[in-house]
């Protein structure tokens, strides 16, 4: 088998929205906010080896290592949404682990506990790049039937076939990819496949009909010069459950993020607490203010119908918003949501993340899908209570039956 990459490639080899959150903590709460987010994996069957545990400690442990390059400080203070101040604070930023993560491996039941505590602020950037390292540490060790063949033509055939159906899409695949070369071969396939799809339409005078936004990973942004995408996370809307209580928690995460970022990067989250319970609260005024919402769990034609009567239901055309689709995608997903949404009369837009980055066959037995993992790590308590993530799927609740429940109460569903 070919040799992998090593790790983490830069401070920014990271998803955007954790640095637009973090940036949004700074603004608007002046303070430091204790925080402990803690690591699930969702899938039991697929888990580290020892040799895999051995490696992720000691890529952890050189995350201490990471600065922003003077390169780097160039890029960010060219986005338009930060302003020097944060620039700064960035440039000046290194990550603690010794501090801040707590990270046990049992030998018996293989099981990985792993625990981040510290200031809001500061520990805030750890999620995406941990997941990376843990996914990488599994495929590198745990895993080792499988190989790069075929990566740069199953991308090309993805980006074609996005594009000439008309799909408008990114590439989200950060946190669960194998490990960052293929993320790299991904996107550079991806951003060639659609440089010259926008050629061959130009020479033919031909309007394309889809096109690749860009990616959520800021570092490849900045190599392949494409848009960084990303806007806000359900771990906001948690953190405003404790900091601002839970009832309107959707209502004050959405005015604090329209007050710093002034109507920018205004895709809202539905799903912290149902979206249900997010729609009591998206009203007109409110509604207005943002480009669309994203949807991440739940039945995805189900919130099509939900969101086009909500928007016509407070006078809104729905016509002139877009849904930014993100759970589990892949291009025939894709391209099912974008038919039904285009007749429902909204725009939509497409985050496809594991389908892209973690799509790989077993050597052995190429028949056989060499899975990828299933894994995340959630705010669990922010400035001392207890935080929960209430998805439009159950299986993807953040806490106990108990705990679940007495936020279902609280909540009044």
């Amino acid at each position: 088998m070919t040799t992998k990459h090593e790790s983490l490639m830069s401070i920014l080899d990271n998803d955007l929205y954790k640095f637009t959150m973090q940036y949004a903590v700074l603004k608007h709460y002046k303070r430091d906010i204790p925080v402990v987010y803690q690591f699930t994996n969702r899938e039991k069957d697929l888990s580290l080896n020892l040799a895999s545990f051995q490696w992720l400690q000691q890529q952890i442990k050189d995350m201490e290592h990471l600065r922003l390059t003077e390169t780097e400080r160039e890029y960010m203070s060219k986005l338009s949404f930060f302003d020097q101040e944060y620039v700064d604070y960035l440039s000046q930023f290194q990550y603690k682990p010794s501090e801040q993560i707590k990270i046990k491996y049992d030998e018996t039941t293989h099981e990985l506990d792993l625990e981040i505590t510290g200031k809001w602020h500061e520990t805030i950037l750890y999620e995406v790049p941990l997941l990376a390292l843990i996914s990488e540490a599994y495929f590198r060790f745990t895993d080792c039937d499988w190989n790069y063949d075929g990566q740069v033509e199953k991308a090309n055939q993805k980006t074609r076939e996005l594009l000439e159906y008309g799909c408008v899409f990114s590439e989200f695949g950060t946190r669960r990819r194998r490990n960052f070369k293929t993320h790299d071969l991904v996107m550079k396939s991806i951003y060639q496949t659609s440089e010259a799809y926008k050629e061959e339409c130009q020479k033919l005078d031909k309007v394309p009909k889809g096109s690749f936004s860009g990616t959520s990973n800021v570092y490849l942004a900045m190599k392949y010069n494409v848009l960084a995408i990303g806007t806000v996370a359900h771990e906001f809307f948690m953190a405003a459950s404790a900091l601002e209580g839970v009832q309107h928690a959707n209502q004050m995460t959405l005015e604090i993020w329209n007050g710093v970022y002034k109507g920018a990067l205004g895709i809202a989250l539905t799903d912290t607490f149902t979206t249900d319970v997010f729609l009591r609260d998206f009203n007109a005024e409110l509604a207005s203010k943002f480009t669309g919402v994203r949807q991440d769990s739940g039945n995805a034609i189900k919130f099509i119908d939900t969101m086009v009567n909500h928007y016509k239901s407070i006078g809104i055309d729905p016509s002139t918003k877009v849904i930014v689709f993100s759970d589990s995608l892949n291009v025939k997903r894709a391209i099912e949501l974008y038919d039904y949404a285009r007749k429902a009369g909204i725009k939509a837009s497409f985050g496809i993340g594991t389908s892209l980055t973690n799509d790989f066959q077993r050597v052995s037995d190429p028949s056989v899908k060499s899975k990828a993992l299933n894994i995340v790590i959630k705010l669990k308590e922010c400035d001392g209570k207890r935080v929960i993530k209430l998805s439009d799927d159950s299986l993807k609740h953040s806490a106990d039956v108990e705990t679940t429940l007495a936020f279902k109460r609280q909540l009044g569903i």
